[in-house]
């Protein structure tokens, strides 16, 4: 048997075992900088619009051992060689060995701990427009923001479509994804340049979670060829991610009816 099959049939046999794993930490909601992850073709990626967005709040810490946010790397290849050096090598006793219920608790539910997506970042007032509460702030910031709205709301039944089974056997499926992907980094920086009065503000921060969430969604399903784990860890928060996305825009409808 070749080194590179045992490799892969590893690979295959730890994504089905971090499934199980993943459930414990299901809960869990990793805060933390955040740095630009690999640009697609069309518009910033979510990470990038984020880092845009928090720097200008904050200076970047320089480092040479300067932490790697999990949304920076491949995790999938970062995961296999965390395996790796931790079982000793790959052979044939490797699988075995990371099916033990030692290995899980000491080396795979601490990572996946440890690089857990943040999906949810905290967006702080200071980088943000807020103006005075009013009913004429108030009626332009419905105006200025409904495209950006109906455009997330888009991105949702778009998702909603998706079969990530089917993204590698159809081209058509993952250009449809990168469009989305770049309408919702606008849809961000249209956001996050906006006056928000401030009676609105904590839902204009939901509504900028959802456009970020969302299109790391879309960026995910684009490359889980490449980082199938990636994709595996975002994908066990959509239960979560769905009722956050449905609620907040269902906040933002109700509020812009208010006269």
């Amino acid at each position: 048997m070749s080194k590179r099959f045992l490799t892969i049939t590893i690979v295959i046999f730890l994504l089905g075992l971090i499934g199980g794993a993943y459930l414990v930490l299901r809960t869990t909601v990793t805060y933390g900088e955040e740095e630009a992850s690999t640009p697609l073709s069309a518009g910033k990626s979510s990470d990038e619009l984020l880092a845009e967005l928090l720097t200008l709040n904050e200076q970047e810490k320089e480092s040479q051992n300067a932490y790697v946010a999990p949304e920076d790397k491949n995790l999938t290849d970062d995961f296999l060689k965390t395996i790796v050096s931790e079982s000793g090598g790959i052979n044939q006793n490797t699988a075995e060995k990371i099916a033990s219920s030692d290995f899980l608790a000491s080396t795979i539910i601490p990572y996946l701990r440890g690089n857990n997506l943040n999906l949810f970042p905290e967006i702080p007032n200071s980088v943000l427009k807020i103006v005075k509460d009013s009913k004429t702030a108030r009626v332009q910031y419905f105006k200025d923001t409904n495209k950006d709205a109906i455009t997330i709301f888009n991105a949702l039944k778009e998702f909603s479509k998706t079969n990530p089974e089917k993204l590698s056997e159809d081209g058509a499926d993952v250009s449809s994804l990168e469009s989305q992907v770049s309408k919702l980094s606008t849809v961000f920086e249209n956001l996050s340049k906006t006056k928000t009065p401030e009676g609105l503000l904590e839902t204009h921060k939901k509504i900028i979670v959802t456009a970020y969430s969302l299109q790391k969604i879309f960026e995910s399903l684009i490359n889980s060829d490449s980082d199938p784990l990636k994709t595996l860890i975002v994908f066990n928060d959509t239960e979560t991610l769905g009722e956050f996305w449905q609620s907040t825009l269902l906040e933002y409808d109700k509020l812009s009816k208010i006269k």
